[in-house]
This record gives structure tokens, C-alpha cells and sequence, in this order.
């Protein structure tokens, strides 16, 4: 029986949004009702939604009450800790940019060009994918945080993983150019490369 769960978990939002889309593709025409009741129900969707997401980020961002559990997070090799609070409220945030973001893309597209396919895919899929969220079971459903739901949850946010990705981006290049250089890069040992490393140094004494 989880299996099945799983399986209607993981394939219920794409097919869901795939089905909006086919619906609005073959039933709805260009006509200004149309047209118009798709931008109700995107608009409608996305401002829940999005609403959501500002209360979690906003009753997360202040601070607690006496001691706060303390959250480790390993990401872009770094370690870091932060309050579970605001791990919560970070994550709130960027599911609000990217909401943002998405939705300004489909908007331009709709004006562009006039689909409107895109957002009534939109208006079926963003509602899912919050009640699947991780954020929204543990912070609105108050379900206990183990398993999937288990922190750190998927927090960093959109310009800390852009500058994540341009240090990783900067420190490739210049690797690249030492090698073409035919300079030595120096790079961290592994764990059995210094064992190596220390076991050669003992013979040679």
C-alpha cells in the first residue's frame, strides 16, 4: 500500500499540470472568457500559494522563546549551523522567489505570445507541489519532521546557491587556465592519498 502512495505522490503533480495543460489545449479556445477565467484561476492559485509561503516565512522570522534546536547543514562542501526557526524561514523564502520568478516567466510568455496553456499548467501544479512540500507538512500540518519530512529540508536560498555556483564556476576556470598553463593545481588530499603520503615519508627515513 506505501508503494502505491509513493507512486501517486511522486507522478500526482506532473500529471496533474500535464492534464491542466492538455484540458486547456483541447477544450479552451482564444476566446476573452477563456482567456480570461485561465488568468482568474493562475492568478487565484499563485496568490495562495504564494500567501503561504509569506505567513511561513513571516511567524518562522521571529524569534522563539528560549533555546532553539540548532540545525547542521552541509552544503557547497561548507558546514554551517542555524536555528531551526530560521532554517524554516529561509526555506519559505526562496520557495518564494523561485514562485515569483516562475510566475513572472509565464507571465511574459502569455503576453508574448498569447499561450495560455503554460498558465493553467501553473494554476494546477503550484498547489500540489505545496502540499507535497516538506515545509507546508511540518509547518501547517504540524507533522512530526522524520523521514522525507526529516530537516534540513532544501533551504538554500536562490542568491546564496547563484553565488554557490559562480565561486564553483570561478574556481574551475581558474584550474583550467593553471593546467594550460602547465602549472600545478594544488587540491585537498583524500583520506587514503595523505596515508599514502605518510606511510612513503616513514620508509624513507
Amino acid at each position: 500500500m506505501s508503494f502505491i502512495l509513493d507512486i501517486i505522490h511522486e507522478f500526482l503533480a506532473p500529471v496533474a499540470s500535464l492534464a491542466a495543460g492538455g484540458y486547456a489545449y483541447m477544450m479552451l479556445t482564444e476566446s476573452e472568457d477563456d482567456v480570461h477565467a485561465v488568468r482568474v484561476a493562475c492568478g487565484a492559485s499563485t496568490a495562495a500559494v504564494a500567501l503561504v509561503y509569506f505567513l511561513i516565512m513571516m511567524v518562522k522570522g521571529r524569534p522563539g522563546n528560549g533555546s532553539e534546536e540548532i540545525i547542521t547543514i552541509r552544503t557547497g562542501g561548507k558546514t554551517y549551523h542555524t536555528p531551526k526557526r530560521k532554517h524554516d524561514a529561509d526555506n519559505a523564502q526562496s520557495k518564494l522567489i523561485w514562485l515569483g520568478v516562475g510566475t513572472a516567466f509565464l507571465v511574459t510568455m502569455h503576453i508574448k505570445l498569447g499561450v495560455i496553456v503554460p498558465l493553467a499548467m501553473q494554476a494546477a501544479l503550484q498547489p500540489i507541489l505545496l502540499l507535497q512540500s516538506a515545509i507546508f507538512n511540518v509547518c501547517v500540518l504540524n507533522r512530526s519532521a522524520t523521514g522525507h519530512l526529516q530537516r534540513p529540508w532544501d533551504n538554500e536560498s536562490v542568491f546564496s546557491q547563484v553565488s554557490t555556483d559562480m565561486r564553483k564556476m570561478k574556481k574551475q576556470f581558474q584550474d583550467m587556465q593553471s593546467e594550460m598553463a602547465g602549472e600545478k593545481v594544488s587540491r585537498r588530499l583524500t583520506a587514503s592519498e595523505r596515508r599514502n603520503r605518510n606511510r612513503v615519508a616513514r620508509r624513507k627515513r
